[in-house]
Parts: structure tokens; C-alpha cells; sequence
């Protein structure tokens, strides 16, 4: 399976997102990796063989956010 956005990326998270998540903040993508253990998968509420992303915020924080709850952002 073949990730779905690359560094740089802006990405919105999605509104049902569970709240740990962030649901509705902006970001842009800064790193990814493939889930591959149980462990990663119940801590991300995924599944092994999905990817995990690391989303820089406005504020320079960052946080690890399974692909199935981002959507590319578009500017208009």
C-alpha cells in the first residue's frame, strides 16, 4: 500500500477524528512511517500496514496522526 501524501503536504485532520487527534486543525505533513506492530496500531486506532504521519501545526508543535483521518487541504 502506497502512502497517500508526502512531506510538505498541507492536510486538514478530519471532523470525526477521535478528539486525541485533533479533529478540524490545519497542518503540514513532516514525516511518515508504516504501521508494522500490534502495539502502534492500537495506539494510533489503526491497522498494521497503514501509515502514520507527523503533522507540523502553525505553532511548531507537531503530532503523529494515522493517513485514514487526514485529508489534503486545497487553498482556494
Amino acid at each position: 500500500m502506497k502512502n497517500k501524501f508526502t512531506w510538505g503536504d498541507p492536510i486538514i485532520i478530519v471532523k470525526n477524528a477521535p478528539e486525541k487527534f485533533n479533529p478540524g486543525e490545519f497542518g503540514s505533513v513532516c514525516g511518515f512511517y508504516k504501521v508494522v506492530s500490534e502495539i502502534a496500531a492500537k495506539e494510533f486506532e489503526c491497522s498494521i500496514g497503514d501509515w502514520i504521519y507527523t503533522v507540523e501545526f502553525q505553532e511548531g508543535n507537531d503530532m503523529q496522526i494515522p493517513e485514514i483521518y487526514l485529508e489534503k487541504f486545497e487553498f482556494l
